[in-house]
């Protein structure tokens, strides 16, 4: 199945010693972030919850709010994420692979403009489910 693009998940920001606000997503622990106010940590939050969402083969699940334990201290809040936007913000290092494809299939594909890297590059993200 493939990953949705616009993801949400609930968050705990918890303001701290230091007059700043941590984030942390319950369902995604490794996603951990902080800002000066809470529409900062919010926005940083984002950012740490796409990035350790992107490589992800499969999203994990998402904690229903009232489900949440949470101290009097704490806010939930709501973020969302669009991960078509992390991935072409993120810069994926590439390798060079020699590929053997019939003749007439690739004089055609060179006719119309057809980028092979790209064309392969899609495949087999669809193929991996990606």
């Amino acid at each position: 199945m493939k990953k949705p693009n616009l993801v949400t998940y609930p968050a705990l920001i918890t303001p701290d010693e230091n007059g700043t606000f941590d984030i942390e997503f319950v369902d995604v622990p490794e996603a951990l972030s902080f800002g000066s106010s809470v529409t900062e940590a919010v926005q940083h939050g984002q950012e740490a919850l796409g990035l350790a969402l992107y490589n992800k083969r499969t999203l994990p699940k998402i904690t229903p709010i009232e489900k949440i334990q949470q101290d009097k201290h704490q806010l939930i809040v709501l973020v969302m994420v669009d991960l078509n936007v992390i991935k072409s913000q993120v810069k994926r290092p590439t390798v060079r692979k020699n590929v053997t494809v019939p003749s007439d299939l690739a004089q055609r594909a060179k006719e119309q403009g057809i980028n092979f890297s790209a064309t392969l590059t899609e495949a087999l993200e669809a193929k991996l489910e990606l």
